[in-house]
């Protein structure tokens, strides 16, 4: 038990018993983060890996050169999430599983055109970022670039990324849209999917890694995973020096291989802090 990570006044009560010790979650030590760098230098090109206890207000964890880039269609979870607090779930029951399990463009257009216009339905999405702790990042209203979506060129840190996902279990849409995300379908679940046949997942994918413009591929993955008989938020993200979606895959599942077998999830606490 680590008492230097607590107040005083709590170190003094837990050593004469009167309170419990605060939850050390901490995931990553300084020695990890040099082992991840490691990988990416094995791997070439960027990486970046972040993590979270689940719950809000957890503390998030990095690693990796590679901070930030375009959502691609990791950004349908928080579309799916707003139509399901507009109440319009059995309506759109087809939409939302199409769009999360399968991510299908046109069923996610069709939820996205359900929330109203450009800007409505970007508000309504980052108020589920919101909700869930992510009090940075702001759903794309425009399309920016022919034949994509508006919200796949939203801007999203892979840290945000992280509280977001930690806090889905606290809110009744997100843990719907969790549900559907733990039925991914078989092609796409790489990553996450192969070191937890449950996790719950979503993948993103595109040709650049800035608002409307083109470039080598990205690849992202954000979730939930069991890592040592505790779940944890995780997300993921790759630039491939190849500049290839194929390479992307194969960095998310060496990324979380990487995570299962380093991170320190003994006082990662049983249930999401909600």
């Amino acid at each position: 038990m680590r008492l230097s990570r607590l107040s005083p006044l709590v170190a003094a009560l837990t050593l004469a018993g009167l309170a419990a010790p605060a939850a050390d979650a901490e995931l990553l030590s300084a020695r990890d983060k040099a082992s991840f760098g490691k990988l990416q230098s094995k791997l070439g090109g960027q990486i970046g890996l972040a993590v979270s206890p689940l719950g809000k207000g957890q503390a998030v964890e990095s690693a990796g050169s590679l901070k930030s880039a375009i959502a691609w269609s990791t950004s349908k979870v928080p579309v799916a999430m707003a139509v399901v607090a507009a109440g319009r779930t059995s309506a759109q029951s087809s939409n939302l599983r199409a769009a999360i399990t399968a991510s299908d463009n046109a069923a996610a257009e069709r939820l996205w055109s359900s929330l109203g216009s450009g800007t409505k339905a970007a508000g309504a999405a980052t108020r589920q970022l919101r909700s869930a702790g992510d009090r940075t990042t702001t759903v794309q209203s425009r399309r920016l670039r022919s034949g994509y979506t508006a919200f796949g060129q939203t801007v999203w840190a892979v840290a945000d990324q992280a509280r977001f996902v930690a806090g889905m279990p606290c809110l009744k849409a997100g843990r719907a849209v969790l549900d559907l995300m733990g039925q991914t379908v078989g092609g796409q679940r790489w990553g996450l999917g192969r070191i937890d046949g449950a996790a719950q997942l979503k993948g993103g994918w595109g040709p650049g890694s800035s608002p409307g413009a083109n470039g080598g591929y990205i690849d992202r993955q954000m979730g939930i995973a069991r890592v040592g008989g505790r779940r944890v938020a995780i997300a993921m993200i790759s630039r491939p020096a190849d500049g290839s979606h194929e390479t992307g895959t194969r960095n998310m599942t060496a990324i979380a291989t990487w995570a299962k077998d380093h991170l320190s999830v003994a006082g990662v606490p049983a249930s999401p802090g909600c």
